[in-house]
């Protein structure tokens, strides 16, 4: 059960990663036409903007920047977040072998148990039917 719940968080986790790839790619996507809007426009900007317009240029590049290393981040955590999940997957498989193993065991030790009661019980019964029958020879002299 542990490992069930260990392995649903790290699909969980997985999920997530997934969502942020998605969303950093959305982002990308978006930073690029940005910037191709911006290129497009520089020759149309002057005076004091042009300063102003260069700094929004640069700072569409310093976020080009972030999201690459932020996707490189995200990769790592989502080969971590598979290598847990994977761990986790075959962790509760071996689990789950060795409680039905052990669940097994139990039951055939169980089994032996009952089997050398009833042969016990068997022979105090005998010794008992046998210990009556010298009674009543015993009784008859």
């Amino acid at each position: 059960m542990k490992f069930e719940k260990g392995l649903s968080t790290a699909t969980l986790l997985s999920n997530e990663v997934k969502c942020k790839q998605v969303a950093l790619l959305e982002r990308d996507i978006l930073l690029k036409n940005l910037k191709s809007v911006l290129e497009s426009l520089r020759g149309q900007v002057a005076g004091k903007y042009k300063d102003e317009f260069e700094e929004s240029v640069s700072m569409v590049d310093i976020l080009a920047v972030q999201l690459s290393k932020r996707e490189n981040e995200l990769l790592q955590q989502k080969t971590e977040v598979t290598r847990i999940a994977t761990s986790l997957k075959l962790a509760s498989e071996d689990a789950r072998r060795i409680v039905d193993e052990e669940r097994t065991n139990a039951r055939m030790e169980i089994e032996n148990a009952r089997a050398a009661v009833q042969r016990v019980q068997k022979v105090l019964q005998e010794k008992e039917n046998s210990s009556q029958r010298i009674g009543k020879q015993v009784n008859c002299i």
